[in-house]
């Protein structure tokens, strides 16, 4: 009789099978890398927006005698175009002493301004200061919105969005002064 000897190692085509699964599997993780660099990005302003907005809330506080008159109140929302931002103020208050309504456009300044990158440094970055008296009490409503397309087209949507512009991100935060 003749005796076949036993095969030893892999056949060509198992050892093809195993790379085809193998390389799927590396895209498979690419992939996931690609989203989580994305949701990383749109993290990274959601956090950004939350220091903004808290900002412009310890300012108006610190400045409580010009909150309460209206002179934090400010508004360059858009839903599209370039947000406009104000031109610097007369009087450097970070440099010099300032009456509180002086300090209060000093703010709001620094807060959207363009050249100390403030919100600026958001995506299509603009901001609201809304100061009203309820009661004996004045609320100040802060909204910070930014384009977040990245997150929006990778991921969906990735907070509440203004109507009819569902890549635009807002934060916003309401508290008595």
């Amino acid at each position: 009789m003749v005796s076949h000897p036993h095969q030893k190692g892999f056949a060509l085509l198992e050892v093809l099978i195993a790379l085809l699964v193998l390389s799927f599997g590396l895209l498979g993780i690419a992939g996931l890398l690609l989203v989580t660099m994305k949701a990383n990005t749109s993290s990274i302003m959601k956090q950004q927006a939350v220091q903004l907005a808290y900002d412009a809330v310890d300012r108006a506080r610190a400045n409580r005698q010009a909150a309460l008159t209206g002179n934090y109140d400010v508004n360059n929302l858009v839903t599209s175009g370039t947000p406009t931002y104000p031109s610097a103020p007369a009087t450097d208050c970070g440099s010099v002493s300032c009456t509180p309504e002086q300090l209060a456009a000093y703010d709001t300044w620094y807060w959207l301004g363009k050249d100390i990158k403030d919100i600026a440094r958001l995506p299509m970055g603009s901001g609201s200061i809304v100061t009203q008296a309820s009661g004996s009490d004045t609320l100040v409503t802060v909204t910070v919105q930014w384009d977040d397309s990245p997150a929006y087209r990778k991921l969906g949507a990735a907070s509440p969005s203004a109507a009819g512009h569902p890549s635009i991100a807002n934060f916003v935060v309401t508290t008595l002064l």
